[in-house]
């Protein structure tokens, strides 16, 4: 059988943790704060494709930690014969910095 001071504890450490749950949404930034963001990563992730003619693809997708940008544009390789190329970029939100990583995208 539970002790009443452990019901305690327990009861208090669970409304603690309800309470931060409940308090994270406040942390919402402004649309002109979300915009800038966004600007910062497509140009990280433009560069970081390593892509002429690069360009954002759709829209940005926001993680916790991370945004998320498809890149589209050309090989530069003078080998590859311009073909056209895609890559899904993470933009870290603490470092602003951007790692790409081609991907190959079904054709409809």
């Amino acid at each position: 059988m539970m002790s009443q001071r452990f019901k305690r504890t327990w009861g208090a450490a669970a409304a603690g943790l309800a309470l931060a749950f409940l308090a994270a949404p406040a942390e919402a930034s402004s649309p002109d704060a979300w915009a800038e963001l966004h600007a910062r990563a497509r140009t990280a992730c433009i560069k970081a494709s390593g892509l002429k003619e690069a360009r954002a693809l759709g829209q940005p997708v926001d993680f916790e930690a991370s945004v998320l940008i498809l890149v589209g544009g050309r090989w530069p390789q003078a080998h590859m014969n311009n073909a056209r190329g895609t890559f899904a970029c993470l933009y870290a939100k603490a470092g602003g910095t951007a790692e790409a990583q081609e991907i190959t995208l079904p054709r409809p």
